[in-house]
């Protein structure tokens, strides 16, 4: 049995990687999302792209991509999660509504 290795690299996109965007969110008829953007290269060829400011995501239709944006979906929460004010405000958006009316941030809290 022969098992083969891929390199698969999430990185930060950015100047460099426009092309390869464009192509990608071409081969979906899309435009390329907004604000700063992180990819998923599978050797050296990039697949799938998220935005990092509203989870807007592109990914080639043609490859096998459902786990890639997921990877790149759960990297993007990660970086979120490390940005204090956001990481506040996502705990308290998840709570349930009886906690969060406790602290007084609910919208239906009175």
């Amino acid at each position: 049995m022969t098992t083969t290795h891929a390199t698969l690299t999430i990185k930060e996109l950015g100047p460099r990687d426009e092309r390869s965007l464009e192509r990608l969110a071409a081969l979906e008829g899309r435009r390329v999302p907004a604000g700063r953007l992180m990819g998923v290269e599978v050797e050296g060829r990039l697949l799938a792209a998220i935005s990092l400011g509203d989870g807007e995501t592109v990914a080639d239709p043609f490859s096998r991509t459902d786990e890639l944006v997921a990877l790149l979906e759960l990297r993007a929460g990660q970086l979120e999660l490390r940005q204090p004010r956001r990481r506040a405000r996502l705990l308290l958006r998840n709570a349930p509504a009886p906690a969060a009316r406790l602290v007084g941030l609910h919208p239906r809290a009175s």
